[in-house]
């Protein structure tokens, strides 16, 4: 797998083309990326796309984050608790 970078909320990190974008985002630090409507930080719970706890905005378009392979490009945004 070749090194691309991605921006996430507005910063630029390195990820690995084709791996899932939860994976980069954990690697880069990124543990919480939105809050329930209790306010309670969410973040990977079931890893495979059944749950929506990793939701995040890419390229202005809300996905699951543990199914979305990254690409060169991406333009990544989520509310940082």
């Amino acid at each position: 797998m070749s090194t691309i970078s991605i921006k996430v909320n507005g910063k630029r990190i390195e990820a690995k083309e084709g791996e899932m974008l939860a994976v980069a985002l954990f690697r880069a630090g990124y543990k919480k990326f939105r809050k329930s409507v209790n306010g309670e930080d969410r973040s990977l719970f079931c890893g495979m796309g059944v749950c929506f706890e990793c939701l995040v905005n890419v390229n202005g378009k809300t996905v699951r984050s543990c199914i979305t392979p990254v690409k060169e490009g991406m333009e990544v945004e989520f509310e940082e608790s």
